[in-house]
């Protein structure tokens, strides 16, 4: 399976990490480096800092998740919006799926102007936790076959734990993560009816559950 490539239910996911790499290429050549990157660029790709946003340029909020200080960070994100995107996105159609992404993105971003006052915030993980939220919303419901859900939802909660605890000893945004996560949980929720209704659709179409 070709994670990269978009196909039928699954167009989203592939489209939001050509643009975050086209991004991370545009910023790179803007500094001739791949790892430092000038205050005067992060300013023009739209890093979100709070002495910034209250200026009045909140548009930072939705500009971060698009840029990346690294490729390791950007690899990491990419890889995790793909593998996400791939169980979701079928699930909760294109329309739906992006806009879970950028509100969850939105708040997270916020969350970080909040909790994290002069720091320059960048990445697509507030989204990514935002995600890893519906997920886990899905999981504690009964959509999902009870074998695959057991199985994911230790998984999930490995890597969580992992990335929240990493918050605490690293430069991390875990302001963004946990403000993603939350969101994403309780969005998630409330989008379960929404997505009982599309699988009871999908299943007239196809009778064989998708997972």
């Amino acid at each position: 399976m070709n994670l990269l490539k978009p196909e039928p239910g699954y167009k989203v996911s592939p489209t939001l990490v050509a643009a975050n790499i086209l991004v991370f290429i545009a910023f790179s050549i803007a500094n001739l480096s791949f790892t430092q990157f000038s205050p005067a660029s992060m300013y023009w790709f739209g890093a979100n800092f709070s002495n910034w946003v209250e200026q009045g340029q909140w548009w930072r909020f939705i500009s971060s998740l698009f840029l990346h200080f690294g490729p390791m960070h950007l690899v990491f994100n990419c890889v995790s919006i793909l593998f996400l995107g791939r169980i979701i996105e079928p699930l909760l159609g294109y329309f739906n799926f992006a806009g879970l992404y950028f509100v969850t993105g939105i708040i997270a971003s916020a969350a970080s102007f909040t909790f994290n006052k002069d720091v320059f915030s960048a990445g697509a993980s507030g989204a990514i936790f935002g995600l890893f939220g519906v997920f886990i919303a899905i999981l504690l419901s009964n959509i999902i076959r009870k074998e695959l859900r057991d199985e994911w939802l230790k998984s999930v909660g490995t890597i969580l734990v992992i990335n929240l605890g990493m918050g605490f000893i690293l430069p991390v945004d875990n302001a963004a993560h946990i403000g993603g996560l939350l969101s994403g949980l309780i969005l998630g929720f409330a989008f379960i009816p929404a997505i009982r209704r599309r699988l009871r659709r999908l299943l007239e179409q196809q009778p064989r559950p998708p997972f």
